[in-house]
């Protein structure tokens, strides 16, 4: 998002968690409760059958060294290895099959060759490819840290104490970080930004009237340009109306679920409705904004063609945005991000080593991480925020209260039994569905391709009653010479997976061999420098959080959308040309060029776009229409309930951990509810948190 742009606070005023919900999941629940139809009676009629409840029944009770398992998962992204972390907690035998050589699908750390953790000049010379980051204290969100709290106190036991995760503080923003767009003679601060045109003014060779860009002051004397106040009028009245009330206020916002964000913009929004900001020069009160202004507020806030996704996305998506403030403090205007210490790929690491323990996560491990996160209210009846796993940054400001939980983790050390529960380079080429399967009771049979120790590809075949599959949608083009990797979709299945919108990204690690941005001009250690921007195809520079001791140091280059696909059409080393560029024009005063240590490939560099597993796109972004038409479709079973789709794409939380893990959970709840198995859902529940969407709305009134 944009330094310019709308950032509401929490509409509650003062201090102390004055509620728990999520605007997401309820949002989740509007959609199925009022475009969910077939969602629900397709539901309703799995779980109205009786077949296959024997299986499971018969599985958990039997005592063997062996158990057969009953869910087989494909993909070792987080959503595969969070459905499977829950099913093992619950005593539910699965396997899980990953394609490439690593877990985390799109969650990716590159370490250059010379990473080394222990040396002081070596040990920041890393990267996120995928996934970097996630708000502190949104509500929203805690089931990540849930997540990561829980693992530990396995692996601690387990005398794996070299894997346990540690959270360090992500510097989003500062008032230092730099802002160059159109050819600006010299970057600006992101403190000085407000009040600046930016060369977007037609005095200063942009497009946009200078009524827009023209400083006034408001009624309470504050000053403002007119073209920064347009999001706050056209976001406003619908967050307003969802603070009001979820159902009128998104039932209000639906109306435009057919509208892309630049057609709102341009056919919906009027002048008139800038209110007070209003002037007669920007023309007439009934006139829709202009493709220039458009434009910038396209151009500042998210990417070259971002705006043609839906307009019901962006405007939920500043919600997400408003997690990373203080929820215990409504006063508190700082952003409060995290992310793993040393490198995100620690996370599904982690969860790896787990999964391939005999024993996971416990219910009294579950309860205890809730209750610090602040998922649960402890003893005393409140909401607190004291987890263990905080590195000193990114402890909380003092306005958050300590969590008060009852009793301490389990840590006490147990024998250790592996069971390997996670098989990589298993490339699942097709998953098919058969009615004779299981006594007729129906199953999936997957055949997979496994790549051994010495090179040789080797064919299996493997049957569950049950699949959960995760892969991004574009990865169900197998690439085979004769079968498709399903067969049998419903219409309207088929019709999601092809239809649902992913977007691109781009991202680019490139190592200097001095830290020039940390000398130059002033700088805020207490905050880090966050992220400098421009109108380059390289769109973001994104600052290491860590480091800053050491001489040498990576600077991330971060777009999407259309500057992603353009950046990913060239060589490897040609992006990187690119972004040096980018990162030239940020710092004229400087020859970056002097302090940049070479173009070697995984060495000094790294740069993604588009690989073969992530399928076509970084992350499910959906476009107008989809939500209510595409959504509910891709939350439904197929084949009678023995087939589910899991993976952010299939939640309201797009480009998100938490997605993938709500979309697992509740692929892990259709399969405990087909099976009536009453006891694992209450188990699931309070081990792992109560999903709220959109499994409630599909039961019977």
């Amino acid at each position: 998002m944009s330094y310019l742009s709308f950032n509401p606070g929490n509409p509650a005023a003062g201090k102390g968690k004055k509620k728990k919900g999520s605007v997401r999941r309820a949002f989740s629940d509007w959609i199925i409760e009022n475009h969910g139809k077939d969602y629900k009676e397709t539901l309703l009629k799995q779980r109205s059958n009786d077949e296959n409840i024997g299986l499971l029944k018969k599985q958990i009770v039997e005592v063997t060294d062996e158990k057969t398992p009953l869910v087989g998962i494909i993909g070792g992204g987080f959503a595969g290895m969070y459905a499977g972390l829950i099913l093992q907690s619950l005593g539910i035998e699965f396997e899980v099959f990953e394609a490439s050589d690593r877990v985390g699908g799109r969650i990716d750390t590159w370490y250059s060759t010379d990473y080394d953790p222990k040396s002081k000049e070596n040990k920041g010379l890393y990267g996120e490819v995928g996934g970097m980051r996630i708000p502190q204290f949104s509500d929203d969100m805690l089931p990540v840290q849930h997540l990561a709290l829980s693992l530990n106190y396995v692996l601690e036991r387990n005398g794996l104490t070299d894997k346990m995760l540690r959270w360090r503080k992500f510097y989003y923003n500062s008032d230092y970080q730099r802002l160059r767009y159109n050819n600006m003679k010299a970057p600006i601060l992101a403190k000085d930004a407000s009040l600046n045109s930016l060369n977007f003014g037609e005095t200063q060779g942009g497009d946009l009237k200078e009524v827009w860009v023209t400083e006034k002051t408001d009624e309470n004397g504050n000053k403002y340009l007119p073209i920064n106040v347009i999001l706050d009028k056209v976001n406003g009245p619908f967050l307003e109306a969802i603070n009001k009330s979820f159902e009128t206020g998104f039932a209000k916002l639906m109306r435009y679920d057919n509208y892309s964000m630049w057609a709102y913009l341009t056919n919906v929004f009027t002048l008139a409705d800038l209110e007070e900001y209003y002037d007669p020069a920007m023309g007439a009160p009934c006139e829709n904004l202009s493709y220039n202004v458009a434009s910038y507020l396209e151009t500042l806030n998210v990417g070259t063609g971002m705006y043609s996704v839906s307009f019901v996305e962006m405007v939920i998506a500043v919600y997400d945005w408003d997690g990373s403030k203080n929820s215990y403090d409504s006063s508190d205007p700082n952003v409060y991000m995290i992310t793993m210490n040393d490198g995100m790929q620690h996370f599904p690491d982690a969860c790896k080593a787990v999964l391939n323990l005999d024993n996971g996560i416990t219910l009294d491990d579950g309860y205890l991480a809730k209750v610090l996160i602040g998922m649960e209210k402890g003893q005393n009846n409140e909401y607190g925020y004291s987890p263990p796993n905080l590195t000193e940054d990114a402890e909380p400001p003092t306005t958050v209260p300590p969590a008060d939980p009852k009793g301490n983790a389990n840590t006490k050390p147990v024998e250790r039994k592996e069971k390997q529960r996670v098989f990589m380079q298993h490339k699942v080429t097709q998953a098919e569905y058969d009615g004779k399967l299981f006594d007729n009771n129906g199953g999936m049979r997957l055949n997979i391709e496994h790549t051994n120790e010495h090179g040789k590809t080797e064919a299996l075949q493997k049957e569950y009653a049950y699949v959960i599959s995760t892969l991004p949608n574009g990865a169900y083009l197998n690439g085979q010479k004769h079968k498709n990797f399903f067969e049998g979709l419903s219409f309207a299945k088929s019709r999601a997976l092809r239809e649902c919108n992913y977007m691109p990204s781009f991202k680019a690690f490139i190592t200097f061999k001095k830290q020039f941005w940390k000398d130059i001009g002033e700088r805020q250690y207490e905050t880090g420098l966050g992220v400098s921007a421009s109108d380059r195809s390289n769109r973001q520079i994104v600052y290491p959080s860590y480091g800053y001791d050491a001489e040498k140091g990576v600077l991330q280059i971060y777009s999407w959308a259309q500057d992603a696909e353009r950046l990913g059409a060239l060589t490897d080393e040609e992006r990187v040309n690119e972004c040096l560029k980018g990162i030239q024009f940020m710092y004229p005063e400087v020859d970056i060029y002097e302090h940049f240590a070479g173009y070697d490939k995984e060495t000094t560099t790294k740069t993604w776009f588009w690989d073969q597993h992530a399928g076509g796109g970084a992350f499910a972004l959906f476009s107008p229409g989809q939500f209510k038409n595409l959504y509910p479709t891709l939350l439904t079973p197929e084949f009678g309930g023995a087939l589910n789709i899991a993976g952010e794409c299939c939640s309201v939380h797009h480009g998100w951990i938490v997605g993938a893990l709500d979309s697992a959970y509740n692929s892990v709840y259709n399969i405990l509810e087909k099976m009536k198995a009453t006891k694992h859902i209450v188990k699931m529940k309070a081990t792992w948190g109560v999903l709220n969407a959109p499994d409630i709305s599909a039961k019977k009134k």
